[in-house]
């Protein structure tokens, strides 16, 4: 999302924004990012980049560092830790899900424990976990990303019953979608530009959202 895109949303809906910061050239661009995101996220693929996670941080924003899909959840302490030693408390960590041999990732409800001992908020990209990287062979030749749109609601409650402290509302206005950590939700998921086996319908995200708050506020400690 870019800088407009970021700065109309905030003033016509009131959203929290965030956007990737997707490459080591973009380290420079941290500072101009964090006057108009509210939460900086880290791809997964760049969870160990020292130098961004720092850039990221002395925006003083939030930073939301996704878990690499070849990581184990201890390697999110590391991670955390680089956030606060460069001035920021306020990191949180991701889980989207681990490899599982060839084209498919599984999510390990453990690591929604585990990651905990990165001592900063747990938060769970239900969606992005269920990807089977270059699992969907394309007509004419290529692949592109599949998924298991079906587990969603399955993982949302996984993540909602053990505890994750956020569900994000990460805007894509650009595709009309949006990335609910929690699911990326779009009006017609077959048509989708980007992560179009994973998106949600937006036509059931209401019932969606309404079962996961139940599902909280069951586990909420009565007087």
């Amino acid at each position: 999302m870019n800088a407009a895109t970021n700065v109309k949303g905030k003033e016509v809906w009131n959203w929290w924004s965030t956007n990737d910061e997707p490459f080591p050239t973009f380290f420079s661009q941290c500072e101009a990012v964090g006057k108009v995101a509210d939460i900086i996220q880290i791809p997964a693929f760049l969870c160990r980049q020292t130098d961004l996670l720092v850039a990221a941080a002395k925006t003083g924003k939030i930073v939301n560092i996704k878990k690499g899909q070849f990581c184990a959840p201890s390697v999110m302490v590391n991670s955390a830790e680089k956030v606060r030693l460069a001035g920021n408390s306020n990191v949180m960590v991701c889980e989207r899900g681990t490899m599982f041999g060839y084209n498919d990732l599984i999510v390990d409800p453990r690591n929604f424990e585990w990651m905990r001992e990165a001592n900063c908020p747990v938060v769970a990209d239900v969606t992005h976990a269920l990807q089977q990287p270059a699992g969907k062979k394309l007509d004419g030749g290529g692949v592109a990303s599949g998924g298991l749109r079906e587990l969603i609601p399955c993982i949302a409650r996984t993540a909602v019953v053990v505890g994750v402290e956020f569900s994000l509302l990460e805007p894509n206005i650009l595709s009309f979608s949006w990335n609910f950590h929690g699911g990326t939700v779009h009006d017609d998921p077959l048509n989708a530009p980007v992560d179009g086996p994973t998106q949600w319908p937006l036509r059931h995200l209401e019932e969606l959202l309404e079962e996961l708050v139940a599902i909280a506020v069951s586990l909420l400690p009565h007087p």
